[in-house]
């Protein structure tokens, strides 16, 4: 039997790395990221009745049922990544964080999205700190290669943390009013860049059940 390509190899690691993360929890300074349940849903949906976040999401208003339904389905997929990103300190629900495998041409290639959705915790400094958890996670559980981000023309708030992190316009599409930048996440032997793996290192562990079952206790 011929042995898994290299490519192969990381695509089945990554998606074992996915199938866990439906128990997993990251904390990394002022924020933590826990998998999207179904105990989320409501306050999600919430979020996306705002006009303001379907437009900055380029987002389609849902019903509650739908929402529920979607939920659903993005646990399932493998070539989904979703976290909701908490307040470290009080735990409270403030935003999300999604991946998308959707590169015909790079399998761990992945789009990256990040938003926080309650005004009170915006202008923080929150939105960056997820990302440099978030995109540390991919990069070194899951094996991405490069990340992708398209954002809005007038979405200036995540245009300047995406360039202040080190993403580079790639290009414009003025049909949808949207860059695409693009950053990668691995040196030229494979490994992932130095500033995921040192993140990574700072970034705490542990099982979302558990920690929620000792919170409450």
């Amino acid at each position: 039997m011929k042995p898994p390509s290299p490519s192969s190899r990381a695509s089945l690691a990554r998606r074992a790395a996915m199938r866990a993360n439906a128990d997993l929890r990251l904390a990394y300074a002022r924020v933590e990221l826990v998998p999207y349940r179904a105990e989320h849903v409501d306050a999600y949906h919430a979020w996306m009745s705002r006009d303001d976040l379907l437009e900055a999401t380029a987002s389609e208003r849902l019903s509650a049922a739908e929402e529920r339904a979607m939920q659903r389905a993005w646990a399932r997929d493998e070539r989904k990544c979703t976290f909701i990103i908490r307040d470290a300190a009080t735990h409270a629900m403030i935003g999300d964080c999604n991946l998308f495998f959707n590169d015909h041409d790079d399998d761990r290639a992945c789009e990256i999205e990040i938003m926080i959705a309650e005004r009170a915790f915006r202008r923080r400094g929150l939105a960056r700190e997820a990302l440099e958890a978030f995109a540390a996670y991919a990069a070194c559980a899951l094996g991405v290669t490069t990340f992708v981000a398209k954002i809005g023309d007038a979405n200036a708030a995540s245009k300047a943390l995406f360039e202040s992190f080190g993403f580079v316009a790639r290009s414009h599409s003025a049909v949808f009013a949207e860059t695409t930048y693009a950053l990668r996440a691995r040196d030229d032997d494979d490994a992932p860049a130095a500033r995921f793996a040192d993140a990574w290192a700072r970034v705490a562990r542990d099982s979302y059940d558990a920690f929620e079952a000792s919170r409450v206790a």
